[in-house]
C-alpha cells in the first residue's frame, strides 16, 4: 500500500495541474470574449493574434492603465496567455 502511495499523490497532482491549466484558458477565453468586447470588436483583436506573450502582457496592461479595463491580476494573467498561445485567425477570436 505505501509503495503505490507516491504514484497515487503524482498522478492527483498531476490532476490537479490539467485542471488548473484548462481553467486558465478557459478564463482568458471569457475574459477575451466579455470583457475586451464592451470596448472595441474582436476583429481588433483577432488582427493582432500570432504576437508573443510580452506584446500581450504590455497591450492587456495598457487596456488596464488607460482604457479602465476592470480585471483581477488572475484574469490579467490568464487573458496574457490565451492570447498569446493563440494562432492568427483563432477561433473563436476571428470568428
Amino acid at each position: 500500500m505505501f509503495k503505490t502511495l507516491p504514484i497515487i499523490l503524482l498522478g492527483v497532482f498531476a490532476s490537479v495541474l490539467i485542471a488548473c491549466a484548462g481553467n486558465s484558458g478557459n478564463l482568458g477565453q471569457k475574459i477575451a470574449t466579455n470583457e475586451c468586447v464592451e470596448c472595441h470588436a474582436n476583429l481588433i483583436t483577432c488582427m493582432k493574434l500570432g504576437r508573443d506573450k510580452p506584446y500581450w502582457e504590455k497591450t492587456v496592461q495598457r487596456m488596464i492603465d488607460s482604457h479602465g479595463m476592470d480585471i483581477t491580476a488572475e484574469e490579467k494573467q490568464a487573458v496574457t496567455d490565451y492570447l498569446a498561445g493563440l494562432e492568427s485567425g483563432a477561433s473563436p477570436i476571428c470568428d
